[in-house]
């Protein structure tokens, strides 16, 4: 009898330690940033991108690195969502214009790599250039073009680009 009521005693201590730790991993995961799926970066709120790969929506941090994603790994990827680069909205892909290679690449790093002489190292290769930043309306991605260079494309053309 003794026994029963030393573990009739644990249950509930053992029921709020559960509730504590995952409220505190569910707490932890709300304050990292969101990162995107394929090269870690965070995503950036007016350049995020979802993309359905393998069957399971995914996060990316820009266009260029969903797209880079379907040209490495050479499977279809289908990109689902867009984020307008003026006002953060989402766009859909059949409708959104991008605008590639301009001076405006959210994915730069602030810092420039070095080599093993601390001296800058040249990059050969970032999955996030050329940017793609995506506009709703054309004259919004030509207005944005003059201002910062690059090329106006609609969504559909530019991931055609990307596959080939």
């Amino acid at each position: 009898m003794r026994r029963f009521v030393r573990v009739a005693a644990l249950v509930p201590a053992a029921i709020i330690a559960l509730g504590l730790a995952y409220t505190g991993v569910k707490t932890y995961r709300h304050s990292q940033p969101e990162q995107c799926f394929a090269c870690s970066r965070p995503i950036h709120a007016h350049a995020r991108t979802v993309a359905v790969t393998n069957g399971h929506a995914r996060l990316f941090c820009c266009p260029a690195c969903a797209l880079s994603e379907q040209h490495q790994e050479g499977k279809p990827i289908r990109v689902s969502e867009l984020t307008s680069y003026l006002t953060g909205a989402k766009l859909s892909p059949d409708d959104a214009y991008l605008v590639k290679g301009s001076d405006v690449n959210m994915c730069t790093h602030v810092h420039e790599p070095m080599n093993s002489d601390k001296r800058t190292a040249d990059i050969l290769y970032d999955r996030c250039s050329p940017s793609l930043l995506a506009f709703a309306k054309r004259s919004e991605a030509v207005q944005f073009s003059r201002e910062h260079g690059g090329k106006v494309l609609p969504f559909q053309e530019a991931a055609r680009m990307f596959s080939q």
